[in-house]
Parts: C-alpha cells; structure tokens; sequence
C-alpha cells in the first residue's frame, strides 16, 4: 500500500491508484509521535467526504473540499481516534485554546492531545453516538433533555470564547459509557462531547454583533436558497435539526414527544428570513440554555401532567373525544414561567461551576 506525497491530507492508494478509502497512509503508519507511542492504526473512521463515483477519475489534489478537512484513523487496541489535523483549517489552534480549559464543567470537548513530534495529530478516545443512551419509546424524558442541554451548553461555552462548529449534526455529538472509563478514565460517562471541528471558525465579534458569513460545506441542510448565514445563529439552527432527529431516534411517533419539548425543538430552528447581518430569527445560545434549563426544572411537575393527560386522552379518545394537548392560555402561562426562570437557572450554573472548581482545586 502506498501513498501520495503532495503533504497532507494524505490518502492510502489500491495497486491499482484508486484511492483507499480504509487504508491508513504510510505517513500516518511512520509518524514520530505514534510510533514512541506504540500506537498501530488499522483502518480509516473518517475518509474523505465527498468521493467522485468514478474513483479512477476522481482527483484529489484540486478538490477543494478534500483539502479542508481533516482525515481519522483507529486504534482498535488502545481505543484510540488519530486525526491528522488540516492544516488550512482553525481546528488546530481551537483545540490549542479549548484543550486549556478541560476541567471547566461545560466545555465539552473531548479529553485529548496535540502531538507535534511530527505532522499535527489529535489524539482522542474512542466514544459512542447518542443512541447508545438514548433508546427508543423507553429512554426517560429527563434523560433526553439533559443530552439536549448538554449539547446546548457546550455549543454556548464555544459561542462565549468567540468560536462557531458550524457543522453540528449527529455524527459530531458523542457519548462515553461506563466501559470506556477503565481505557480513558478522564472520560464521563453519559456525558455528551462535541467533536469535528474542521469548519470551525473563530471571530473577532460575538453573538449578537456578528453579522452573517458564506456558509461551508455542513451536513445539515441550509433553509431553500441560503448560502450565507449569522455562524451563531447557524449553529443554534443545527442544534434544532439535532434535536429533530434525537426526538425521531427516540419516539417514530412524534406525537409522543411532549409538546414543550417539540415547541423547543421549533424555536431553535425558527423561522428563517434570509439575515444578512445580524441574526435574529432564533435564540442564542446562551437563551437557550436558560430556557432549557428552566424546563428541566420544571419537568418532574410537567411529567405528572403528561401521565395524567395521557390516561385521559386515552380514556376520552376511546369515548371518541379529543384531548391531546394544553389549552393555548396553559401553553403560555408555562413558557412564561419559563422566561422568567432562566436568570435564575443561570445564577445556579454559576454558583454551582464554582463549586465544582473549588472541590477539585
């Protein structure tokens, strides 16, 4: 097996010449820092994005997209993900600055590390996608919203230190389970990381003043026509269509998703009206979060109401009635209590984030 030599990324080649989608590149086979680290690589868990179906004509050394990206490999006995990191991307200088704040509760990065004994690699745990903990018709709802407002959380700690994902979406929020912790124990079980950050980008402007940029190839389609976006904004709108799919992985029938949790889900996405500047058609992250954890605070009082309204309905729906949802006037009576929380979930977050640091200083 060879490989090219026109510098990262590199790619494993067929006898052939076609590209090697699993293949690990021997530049990868013979770095420095992998080889004094006794690390062996076996296949390829992030080959190139976008591949031509004609692999023999495909060109990888003008695809832009290819060369702005970086590309994973597997380490099956040490439960390790290598990333050889793009160099014409900003991952590299993001994971430098987050990686120095790893102990704070909501950064939520993977724990890992740069080595530079040779080209720049990331080096990372092994984790699990969502569904791992989230499982169909029978994952508790408490549950469901404290992996929202993970993920919620960590997407305002990046927004807070002036730094966009831009590609969130289900493959790039993780999980580690108790497993993983004998392997990695700086790992958290259940926890919710975030990971990928090849289309990061970091900015001078913060939430609310930065106005909007061209987006970057995501996997998270854009609204019909719009090729331009708030960042902020975009990536709140990505949380939404996450939330989506989590909520259609744990209930086929969305009906069954409470209805303050679907009203959330629809206010992250919002509706859309092309913002050149700044955006203003969604929450930011940081309303987000309050709001979310206002909810979660209030669950356990709405949970009795949706297990009474739900024997109801059943109950009236066999006398061919129908009551399926609150009235409008409750609606609004409890997403105002809501608003209203949501400085005091923030004054706990930071009450309870100080705590945290001083337990373990």
């Amino acid at each position: 097996m060879t490989a090219n030599d026109h510098g990262p990324p590199w790619f494993a080649f067929n006898p052939d010449g076609s590209v090697h989608l699993g293949g690990v590149p021997e530049q990868i086979l013979r770095h420095p820092g992998l080889q004094k680290r006794g690390i062996t690589l076996v296949d390829a868990v992030k080959p190139v994005r976008q591949v031509s179906p004609n692999v023999d004509s495909y060109d990888i050394h003008n695809d832009l997209d290819v060369h702005h990206q970086g590309v994973a490999f597997r380490s099956v006995e040490h439960r390790l993900i290598v990333k050889a990191l793009n160099l014409n991307t900003e991952e590299l200088q993001i994971y430098e600055r987050l990686i120095l704040y790893l102990a704070e509760p909501a950064n939520h990065i993977v724990p890992c590390e740069i080595d530079r004994a040779g080209h720049p690699l990331l080096i990372m745990p092994i984790l699990w996608d969502i569904t791992s903990i989230i499982h169909r018709n029978h994952t508790p709802h408490s549950r469901v919203l404290r992996v929202f407002y993970e993920l919620v959380e960590g997407v305002e700690y990046l927004h807070r230190h002036r730094i966009v994902h831009m590609d969130i979406c289900f493959d790039n929020a993780m999980v580690a389970l108790q497993q993983d912790i004998a392997v990695h124990p700086e790992l958290v079980p259940s926890r919710v990381y975030l990971i990928d950050f090849d289309s990061a980008r970091q900015f001078h402007l913060g939430p609310g003043v930065q106005p909007a940029t061209d987006l970057p190839p995501t996997q998270a389609d854009p609204p019909p026509g719009l090729t331009y976006f708030d960042s902020y904004s975009w990536d709140v709108y990505c949380l939404g269509r996450l939330f989506e799919f989590i909520a259609d992985c744990w209930f086929k029938d969305q009906r069954k998703v409470p209805w303050i949790t679907r009203w959330y889900m629809r206010w992250l996405i919002g509706n859309e009206r092309g913002c050149r500047g700044v955006c203003h058609c969604r929450p930011t992250a940081k309303t987000a979060r309050r709001i979310l954890g206002a909810i979660r605070v209030i669950w356990p009082v709405l949970d009795i109401y949706y297990t009474i309204s739900t024997k109801v309905s059943g109950v009236l729906s066999a006398l061919r009635f129908s009551y399926c949802r609150p009235t409008a006037r409750a609606a609004r009576v409890v997403l105002a209590i809501i608003r209203l929380m949501g400085p005091l979930i923030d004054l706990y977050d930071k009450v309870s984030s100080k705590l945290s640091r001083g337990s373990t200083s």
